[in-house]
């Protein structure tokens, strides 16, 4: 079996990803590696930074999944387990030539992960880029938190957590678009949930969305922070679906829904400034629209002609829940429905 490093050479890189001291980091929802493989038998050597010292841990367990030639079902999916391990990815009984996606489909607030190699007893090369990409910002909703629980009453887990099958990945296949997922349980963009209504601004899309990796530079050792390259691979359409977990802040208090509407306008600035061609869809309302006045004031306040706005229909009892009241995989199929659709109309892909 030959060794291969998960660099450019070998993989193309799927979303946010760092390559660091010989490792391929893989930490946010959806990124991962793609590449062609010729040959009858690959495995990964991967590595996490989750334990399972105490048993309330097992909740926070990375998952990744394998797709082989674009299938929309894995061919594995799986729990990376603590350290080290060799991952099986395909295995075949004559050679072949197949392309292989790894995705990561939990998100980077919980557990870290690297492909520190790739072993194979054939060849691989890298695919190329698709010419299309949209990017997704967002919350746990973006990160599919708890698409697949049973019902509103069921608590978190990593493993119920599956960022292939949100609303993001739906739209982007539904393009043939690559894209990627900048999204982070709990987070806003003025104040991330606050549990006691008190500002909660530590950490929050604005102060995170410009760098490569902020959650993951301390624990690999890095001491200065990575800049995110928007001109490597630039996005020709971005959607902003943030504000959710604002409202446990702005409580429909005027002086802080005037503050929201503010950061936001200030947030949707940046992001123009970073990607001075792509459409920007501001959307909202999955779980509540409650911030979506504000939203479409900010929006309208840039007289920027390819920034938009969109209300999702909030998720209906009809249709059930996952875990901990987010939505499940029909509330997200209609979303991906809705935002194709506004897609299609402002940028005429079909």
């Amino acid at each position: 079996m030959k060794k291969y490093l998960a660099d450019d050479k070998n993989i193309r890189p799927l979303g946010r990803t760092l390559f660091f001291n010989d490792i391929r980091y893989i930490d946010w929802c959806c990124s991962g590696v793609e590449f062609i493989f010729t040959g009858t038998e690959i495995c990964a050597e991967i590595w996490t930074d989750w334990t399972l010292d105490e048993p309330w841990k097992g909740i926070f367990q990375a998952y990744y999944a394998v797709f082989i030639n674009d299938e929309e079902i894995p061919s594995r999916r799986f729990g990376i387990a603590a350290g080290t391990k060799n991952y099986e990815i395909f295995k075949s009984s004559r050679p072949e030539t197949v392309k292989i996606r790894i995705i990561k489909l939990s998100e980077g607030a919980f557990s870290k992960t690297g492909i520190k190699s790739i072993s194979s007893d054939g060849k691989i090369v890298p695919t190329k880029p698709l010419t299309r990409k949209i990017e997704f910002i967002g919350d746990s909703i973006t990160c599919g938190f708890g698409i697949e629980g049973k019902n509103a009453d069921e608590g978190f887990r990593t493993e119920t957590e599956n960022s292939a099958v949100n609303y993001a990945s739906l739209t982007a296949r539904h393009f043939g678009a690559d894209h990627s997922l900048i999204s982070w349980s709990s987070i806003g963009v003025c104040s991330s949930w606050s549990d006691d209504g008190n500002i909660n601004n530590g950490w929050v899309m604005p102060k995170i969305y410009g760098y490569t990796d902020l959650g993951l530079e301390g624990i690999i050792g890095i001491k200065e922070h990575i800049e995110w390259d928007f001109e490597r691979s630039p996005s020709d359409v971005i959607v902003v679906n943030l504000g959710t977990n604002d409202v446990s802040y702005t409580k429909d208090i005027p002086e802080r829904l005037s503050e929201f509407e503010r950061v936001y306008g200030e947030f949707i600035t940046d992001i123009r400034r970073k990607n001075p061609d792509a459409y920007i869809i501001c959307a909202l309302g999955m779980m509540g629209d409650e911030l979506f006045p504000q939203i479409s004031n900010a929006a309208a306040s840039m007289n920027d002609p390819k920034i938009y706005t969109l209300r999702f229909d909030i998720q209906k009892e009809e249709d059930g829940t996952g875990s901990e009241k987010h939505p499940n995989s029909v509330t997200h199929k209609k979303a991906a429905e809705k935002l194709s659709e506004k897609i299609s109309e402002i940028t005429g892909w079909k």
